[in-house]
């Protein structure tokens, strides 16, 4: 390397194992789990006899579902049938972050590193996991507007006048700070005020009380940081990312009309094609 030069070695350093954040073992530990509840669900439902009434598992399953199904068709339109599976995927991912976080399971596969068997974090106390989701979020909905709205997706950038395109460029992301800081703000402060409760109760006060109450404030403290905060930020992260997809889709009205036009563009085909039949045979005929 010239003297003055980058250092590309230090810009972008590749990490060991032993190195990784635990934060991202810990979401990654959430994929896997729902990856195999999927695998699971798959199976049952090849086995699944769809004129008996559900029971068990597969009706919880089944009640999810279709809870997802009618929250998607109700914020977002017929037009996004079937996008109630992300929504749900989305959802569990960022319930099971919460819930790892609460459970502390002991980092068991960094045997080397510092945090080897500490309790696994919250994947979303690194910005780098809400982050993730929020660009896939920034994606689909670009993608939507890109798809329906063709060339006119591009006027955005230059509204009202062209000398506003730096600053609609720089707004553009501003959806994807607002997602990533509000999941990674409330889970932030959700790990620290239930360490600051710990730490108070272990060594402010005396061992033999602070071990006296631990037991019935620290299950409060879980149950709404963790529990109660988790299904929050599933709630608002899922709801937002269903607004601004939905916002860049023609309205449900339009929608509507739209299935008609390509209806009734099927019959007129139909009828062509039943005419024409009719002609042929009625030429034969008369031959």
């Amino acid at each position: 390397m010239n003297e003055g030069g980058l250092d590309f070695n230090r810009v972008i350093e590749w990490l060991s194992w032993d190195e990784i954040p635990p934060e991202f073992l810990s979401s990654i530990l959430a994929l896997i789990i729902l990856l195999v509840f999927t695998l699971i669900i798959s199976l049952k439902i090849k086995k699944y006899d769809p004129l008996q009434k559900p029971s068990g598992f597969m009706n919880v399953v089944e009640m999810v579902t279709d809870f997802a199904d009618r929250q998607v068709s109700s914020i977002m339109g017929p037009a996004f049938n079937g996008f109630g599976g992300y929504i749900l995927f989305v959802g569990l991912y960022i319930f099971l972050g919460f819930f790892i976080g609460m459970i502390g399971i002991p980092n068991v596969f960094q045997v080397g590193s510092p945090t080897y068997f500490e309790a696994m974090p919250n994947p979303f106390t690194n910005m780098a996991m809400p982050l993730s989701i929020a660009l896939i979020t920034f994606c689909l909905t670009h993608y939507t507007a890109i798809k329906y709205k063709h060339w006119t997706y591009f006027e955005r950038y230059t509204e009202p006048i062209a000398l506003f395109l730096p600053i609609n460029l720089i707004t553009m992301w501003s959806p994807v700070l607002s997602l990533t800081l509000r999941l990674f703000g409330n889970a932030l402060a959700g790990y620290c005020i239930i360490t600051l409760i710990y730490v108070g109760l272990g060594s402010v006060i005396e061992p033999y009380w602070g071990f006296l109450f631990e037991p019935l404030i620290a299950p409060v403290a879980h149950l709404y940081f963790d529990i109660f905060d988790g299904l929050i930020q599933l709630a608002v992260f899922t709801i937002l990312t269903m607004i601004n997809v939905s916002n860049e889709y023609i309205s449900p009205e339009d929608f509507i009309k739209m299935e008609e036009n390509k209806k009734n563009k099927k019959l007129a085909k139909k009828q062509k094609r039943l005419e024409k039949k009719a002609q042929k045979e009625a030429t034969k005929n008369a031959i």
